[in-house]
């Protein structure tokens, strides 16, 4: 009995993972009022773990196996988000996409290829915003990290 009740909890915290991911992903003024508050983020994360650890418990209490087949997985689909979310990997793919443009556009000057492939990347960033990201970082292995870091939500330096 506690094994459908275990994996309802767990999707209602994914679903709560997936609802977080959505809301910080907008902007500010973007947001419902409820989640505007400063303790939403917080409290919504919280509330998705004691879902998805409480479902893992419920689950674990039924069957072990499962418990450690789901765990697995979900630590797979972590791992992997991690990593196509990562620097370098999205360095990688403007590299791709840089070296396509290149191939494609032979004549143009390279401070307007990084420009064509921010803009094209990130649209809602404005075009002010991407010429002065491409005056400070007049190379692409330097912008390619910055723009990675920034889609990723990079908040500044530590």
């Amino acid at each position: 009995m506690s094994l459908p009740i275990g994996f309802g909890l767990l999707a209602a915290g994914l679903l709560a993972a997936i609802a977080g991911v959505q809301m910080k992903s907008r902007r500010y003024f973007d947001r419902p009022a409820l989640a505007r508050n400063r303790r939403f983020d917080p409290l919504l994360s919280g509330v998705t773990w004691v879902l998805v650890l409480g479902g893992l418990a419920l689950i674990g209490r039924a069957s072990s196996v499962t418990a450690l087949i789901v765990t697995l997985v979900l630590v797979l689909l972590w791992g992997y988000r991690r990593f196509i979310r990562s620097v370098r990997f999205q360095a990688w793919l403007l590299r791709k996409d840089y070296e396509d443009l290149r191939r494609r556009r032979p004549g143009l000057p390279e401070s307007e290829i990084l420009f064509e492939l921010a803009i094209r990347r990130n649209p809602r960033w404005g075009e002010e915003l991407i010429a002065q990201m491409v005056l400070d970082y007049p190379r692409f292995d330097d912008l390619a990290p910055m723009i990675a870091k920034m889609e990723r939500g990079f908040r500044g330096f530590k």
